[in-house]
């Protein structure tokens, strides 16, 4: 099949919808589907870009609406060129309502991944996201079917429940094969002279990706160097809110033990994983649909303490191959990562079972399921 995958970026910018749609769009290639990816220019300038197998059509942003980028060259492209089904990705309206737009005019199949609900990032943003909720169903019926990451998500989102007779749960995946216990990291220690303990954590550092909660970490991080000695919380990222996180830092006490590496390329990465003890994933709040930095913690064999919210509960087994406080508690942030960080028997058996898990998400399996969908609705 010729498929079109629609999204709002694609790598090098770094995000788990981004990290869901490059895998996703190579492992249907070599499951033999033809594929494109539609998506706006940043990081890179505008044009046509091969990434292995896969198409990558960045097109120029005209303007973002609610972090959401905009580009006109969209819909023409969808209604111009000959895809057999499109594949849009949300937490974008706008990229949902073009999808679903081109779907009806072209009478060409249509499947939306609901990443997760539109995060109310600003008191202004929760009116926007009351508006657009009303309105939602206009464009998403039009889809025959709709992927949720999690079966908790798929229960928490009020619009998931709404349309339950089309969703169907796939999760994320991980290379394991790259993601691996055997990866080493010792170059990323000595570069930041990272000699003690490390807890890592993954995100953007936006005002749209607020709700990773890294606030809540970062005073956190107060308490557990309290209680462990050369203890060092590196963080991999970017984002506008970093020098702002910075200020936070030295407020809470901790800017001499946090180093913001920025970005990482993902080659690198797996390194970064394996230089920590565990990852801290304190997300706030059920705008957190997955997490697959969870998955690419645990299959390096990395314990994850994180939040009980959204679909991150299917994600991390409290006990199994994680810890699980509630959210926005700096508090049981912190005494759940000192214990991990104390306990080497605890903290290397939940690494262990989390590799172990992580290597039920092997990415050609999730691919594998995804074009099972495209078949039944397409020939729906």
């Amino acid at each position: 099949m010729r498929i079109a995958v629609v999204n709002s970026f694609y790598p090098p910018w770094r995000g788990g919808a981004e990290t869901y749609v490059s895998n996703l769009a190579k492992c249907l290639v070599e499951l033999g589907h033809e594929v494109a990816v539609l998506c706006s220019e940043k990081p890179l300038k505008a044009g046509i870009y091969y990434d292995g197998g896969v198409k990558v059509w960045r097109m120029e942003a005209s303007l973002r609406v609610y972090g959401t980028p905009v580009f006109p060259e969209l819909t023409y492209r969808l209604l111009s060129e000959d895809f057999d089904l499109v594949h849009a990705n949300f937490p974008s309206p706008y990229v949902a309502a073009c999808s679903s737009l081109a779907s009806l005019l072209r009478a060409k199949p249509a499947v939306l991944t609901w990443h997760n609900d539109l995060p109310p990032v600003a008191p202004l943003a929760r009116g926007l996201i009351s508006v657009h909720d009303r309105i939602a169903m206009l464009y998403l019926r039009l889809f025959r079917a709709i992927i949720a990451t999690t079966r908790a998500y798929a229960l928490k989102s009020r619009i998931l429940r709404s349309l339950s007779s089309r969703v169907h749960v796939i999760p994320c995946g991980v290379d394991a094969s790259r993601f691996s216990p055997s990866v080493s990291g010792r170059r990323v220690r000595e570069e930041l002279g990272a000699f003690g303990r490390v807890v890592l954590f993954v995100g953007a550092l936006t005002r749209w990706h607020g709700y990773k909660g890294l606030d809540v970490l970062l005073k956190a991080m107060r308490l557990v160097r309290q209680a462990v000695k050369d203890v060092k919380l590196i963080v991999v990222g970017d984002g506008e809110l970093r020098v702002w996180y910075e200020k936070l830092a030295e407020k809470a006490g901790v800017r001499d033990v946090t180093c913001f590496a920025g970005d990482v390329s993902d080659e690198r990465l797996p390194e970064y994983y394996a230089a920590a003890d565990l990852l801290a994933m304190p997300s706030k709040d059920d705008s957190e649909g997955f997490g697959i930095v969870a998955l690419e913690a645990n299959a390096c064999g990395k314990p994850v303490v994180a939040c009980r919210v959204g679909g991150v509960v299917d994600v991390v087994r409290n006990g199994v191959n994680g810890v699980l406080v509630e959210p926005n508690s700096p508090g049981q942030l912190a005494s759940a990562i000192v214990r991990l960080l104390t306990r080497d028997d605890l903290r290397e058996e939940l690494g262990r079972r989390g590799r172990r898990l992580a290597e039920r998400y092997d990415w050609m399996q999730i691919a594998a399921r995804v074009s099972e969908l495209y078949a039944a609705v397409a020939g729906g």
